[in-house]
């Protein structure tokens, strides 16, 4: 791991404003396979962005993707990687790691925020599916980032059911983003229209972290006034 260095956060925000984004590539669906094992390209993004910190834009992540796995992908997806697939390959990888820029902003954000001390991230813990972890006082508080949409929810209560990714001690605390305007959880857009995490609402979570009302993954949504919870 590359240590966290002053101004890391405004520097990061300058990447995420300067790459191209590709709207079109989420209505792009040939490829939904599971990418498992080496495959799997969130292990790969963990590696250059978190431990080496080379933040390559998503047509560099997909050309380097690409060279690493070709033979392993022709003998998954097909003898030969046609241009369909290909295109299909190329909206997989951006989708992911279009999500996965996004809670890395929020990591930042909160090392910022908090202290970088008393916020860790590690692979050990990604691979436990928490993406990362802030301590406030004497609670350690895991935090799963995704999108506040129903489908997203329901992978969420899938894998809270089905994959053990709450073994981890201290509390488990869903941080979803909206990308509808006027609500608390709220994305706010740089120019080039990337969302990323609010000052306001990393606040608002802390708030109610300290005040004793957030237990053990317990939020069940999110609405305009707040978090919603449920036993």
């Amino acid at each position: 791991m590359v240590p966290d260095h002053p101004g890391i956060l405004e520097q990061y925000e300058s990447f995420l404003e300067s790459l191209t984004l590709y709207p079109q590539l989420y209505k792009t669906k040939t490829v939904e396979m599971d990418l498992k094992g080496y495959l799997n390209p969130s292990h790969l993004l963990n590696e250059l962005y978190f431990n080496q910190q080379k933040w390559l834009t998503f047509e560099q992540f997909f050309i380097h993707y690409l060279a690493l796995f070709r033979k392993e992908l022709e003998e998954t997806l097909s003898k030969t990687i046609a241009p369909d697939l290909e295109e299909g390959l190329r909206a997989r990888l951006y989708r992911t790691q279009f999500g996965f820029l996004t809670e890395y902003h929020a990591y930042f954000l909160a090392r910022e925020m908090f202290g970088q001390k008393n916020v860790f991230r590690e692979t050990s813990m990604d691979v436990a599916g928490v993406d990362f972890q802030i301590l406030l006082g004497t609670q350690k508080f895991n935090i799963h980032i995704f999108v506040d949409t129903p489908r997203s929810w329901k992978y969420r209560k899938y894998k809270s059911n089905h994959k053990n990714v709450e073994h981890l001690s201290g509390l488990h605390v869903n941080l979803p983003y909206s990308l509808q305007p006027g609500k608390i959880h709220s994305l706010r857009f740089l120019k080039n229209g990337f969302g990323v995490y609010t000052k306001d609402y990393i606040t608002y979570f802390a708030s109610e972290a300290r005040s004793g009302r957030i237990q053990n993954n317990n939020i069940s949504g999110v609405s305009e006034k707040g978090f919603v919870y449920s036993d």
